[in-house]
Formats: structure tokens, sequence, C-alpha cells
């Protein structure tokens, strides 16, 4: 209470931050979900932590704020409230999230409102589409992707098969599905599908799983056993994976992309520094390091922030940079793209090859690292900022009309 018997109101925007998730990137997504909560103008934003533990339950409360706390224990759950997202709600009203609780006169109902969801989730159930489905069904603003575009990238068969008839170079490759119940895989078979589609003389190769992102499950198979072990290994985490040859002298290079006034726009450029051939998880989130080149502010909880990089790095050439910046720019558009989006390419440091590797919508803490580095710096407050109002943006202009007389598509006669 104010001086004066009056009470102070909160009229800030409230914005929900859904991170963890039923994902194998659970534990990234933590991350970026507080990362973003603290990038949060407080000014202007109250942020409404909303976890999504492994077993699928939402929960909400200030101690999720916290990275020591999890994995969340018994005592950290009682602090915790249990929240669902209502679907049958008319989308014209503020959206909440209703939390059960016991009262006086029993079981009650609580609502809690926000403003806008912004999806922090990586991979499976947060990043491919499905998350923005729910949301976009039920009426509740959004961040980032829609539907169809958070879902088709996630798919690096179909992200590659729509690139490369855009004219976008991209590697190839061979999906091999996991097999039914009672089947295996005939090693035979697979080396002449192989040899189908790279070549005679294939080895070494990549195996990626086909929906995953993080690097999670990538290995490499310099022979027929070790590529057999690597699929085997992808099908516990996907049903399918791809079979790409591996770069002669790799070099990974990666760059954010957005829209900003109408305009597509791109980030600076990072090459992570890698001490293996493949920078698979554990390179990039567990080993620590720090970036050369410009300072990059760094925050709670590290993650691909920690991750050894050269910014802008000196060995690409006017015409490398140009290629790799209106590949990503072509992606971005050609899968009408929103949010910050982190492309990544592959290299060969030998002869100067350039291939678009994959597409990120939902990149760890959004990449604003590479937006700080970028021409026009942006801080993670401000790129926060911008990802809130064009969320809000483009939620008003998906809710279109639902009513049947203005589509000349009445059957029911309505007073």
């Amino acid at each position: 209470m104010a001086g004066g018997g009056v009470f102070m109101t909160d009229e800030r925007t409230v914005i929900a931050v859904i991170f963890g998730g039923r994902s194998v990137e659970h534990d990234v997504s933590i991350l970026t979900g507080l990362q973003f909560l603290d990038a949060l103008d407080q000014s202007r934003y109250r942020g409404l932590p909303v976890y999504v533990d492994l077993d699928g339950q939402w929960w909400t409360g200030e101690a999720l704020r916290r990275r020591e706390r999890y994995p969340l224990d018994a005592g950290t759950r009682e602090a915790l409230q249990p929240v669902t997202l209502p679907v049958g709600v008319p989308v014209r009203r503020r959206p909440v999230l209703l939390a059960p609780s016991r009262g006086l006169l029993g079981r009650r109902i609580t609502e809690i409102p926000f403003d806008l969801m912004v999806p922090a989730i990586h991979g499976s159930h947060g990043e491919d589409g499905s998350l923005q489905g729910l949301l976009s069904f039920a009426g509740v603003p959004y961040a980032g992707c829609r539907p169809f575009g958070a879902a088709a990238t996630m798919d690096k068969h179909v992200t590659k098969g729509i690139l490369r008839d855009r004219g976008v170079a991209v590697l190839p490759h061979l999906l091999v599905e996991r097999p039914g119940a009672g089947r295996f895989l005939e090693p035979d078979t697979l080396e002449r599908m192989l040899a189908e589609q790279l070549g005679a003389d294939p080895y070494p190769v990549i195996v990626k799983p086909r929906r995953l992102g993080s690097s999670v499950g990538v290995a490499p198979a310099a022979d027929r056993d070790a590529l057999m072990a690597a699929l085997l290994a992808a099908f516990r985490l996907d049903d399918a994976a791809l079979v790409e040859p591996m770069v002669g002298d790799l070099v990974e290079y990666n760059i954010a992309v957005m829209r900003r006034d109408g305009a597509v726009v791109t980030s600076a450029i990072e090459r992570p520094l890698k001490a293996r051939d493949v920078l698979d998880f554990k390179a990039k989130y567990l080993a620590g390091g720090k970036p050369a080149g410009p300072k990059l502010d760094t925050l709670p909880g590290e993650g691909m922030v920690a991750q050894s990089r050269e910014i802008d790095p000196k060995e690409l050439s006017a015409a490398q940079e140009t290629l790799i910046r209106e590949a990503a720019v072509e992606a971005f558009e050609t899968f009408d793209l929103a949010g910050s989006v982190r492309v990544d390419f592959l290299a060969d440091g030998g002869s100067g090859e350039i291939w678009l590797n994959e597409i990120n919508t939902i990149p760890g803490s959004f990449a604003f690292f590479l937006w700080q580095a970028a021409a026009t710096p942006l801080s993670f407050t401000a790129l926060a900022s911008h990802l809130v109002e064009e969320g809000l943006r483009l939620s008003a202009r998906d809710r279109a009309t639902a009513d049947p007389r203005l589509a000349d598509a009445q059957i029911f006669r309505r007073d």
C-alpha cells in the first residue's frame, strides 16, 4: 500500500515464458527460459515462469527462476503451483493459466492472467510446431514462429528438400527409417542405398536424428559397423535418421536472422571453436570456454553463451559471407519464419565450399550473443522486447474472423 492508503497496481504486460518440456533437450531449454526471464525489461514486462517437467506437468512459481533448484526436488515442488492452460475459452478475452487450490470452502480454481507466451522449449513438443499449434488453436498470443515454420524446419529431411529446390546448397543425404517391431536393418540393403545417395565410397559419414536439435544424437561413422551402431542409437531418440557425408576439414558457421521494421536482417557470424571433429551436445553445452572477438555479456546458465567461438571470423571471404547471409535470409523467408532464428552452416576449410546445415527456430539463448555482436548491436533486453512486441503483432494479425457469414459460407441461420 502506498502513502495515502492507495493500492499500487502493476500495469506491466505479463509475459509467460514456457520452458523445460518432454524432450531430450529439456535441460538446455531450462537455461534458455531462465535467461529470457532475466533479460526482460522489468519496467515494461513482468515475467511469469512456466516450467514443464519431463512428465508433462506445468508449474509456476518464483522458485523456478533459480537455476540451482533444478532438477526439482520434493521441497521445491511444494513451493510451486501446478497449472493448466484452458483451451475452450473465448479467444477475445485475456489468456489465463488455471491453478487449483484448496480454501476454507473446499477446492477452487484460481486464474493467473497473462498477455503473451514465449516458447523457450527446444526440440520435441516445443520447437516442432506442437506448442505453437496448441496456442494458435486456443487463441493465446505467442512469440516466434507460427506452426508451419516451426514444424517444417524441425524436420531436417523436409528442410533440406525444400531448400535444395530453392537453389540453396545443402549436403546430399540418405533418410533411414527405424524398422518396425520384429524387423531389423539389413546391412547390405543399407550399403546399397548409401551408395546410391552418397557415392560408391561414402565413408566417413555423420548420423543425425531427423527431428532433434542441439546436436543431440549426432555421431560419426567410419565404416558399416559404426554406421549400424550410430543408427541404432539415433533410433532410440527418433523414428528416422539422416546419413550425410562427413565434410573434410570441417568448419562450422552460425548466423541469426529476424525481421525488423519490415526487413529481414542478419546478425554477426560466429565460428564455434571445437576440440573434436564433431560439435556434439557435450562440446556445445558442457565444455565451457569464452568467445573470441568482441566482449559478450554472460548470463546465469551459460549454455551456448559460454561456448568458445570467434565472431566474424577473418578467414571468410566477402563472397563466402555474402553466401551465408543470402542463404540464411532465403531460408527465413521460404519457411515464413519469425522471432530470432539461428541458421547453421558447414564448410570445407580446404575447398571453401559451404552448405546450409539446419535451421533452429528456438536457438539457445535466442542467439542473443550474435545480435549483441552485430554491426548494429542489440542487447538481450532489446532483443527480448522485440520478440515480445513482434509476437503481439503476429498474434493480432492471426486472429482472423470466424463468422461464416463474412466468408459467404453460412449454412445454418443465425439471427
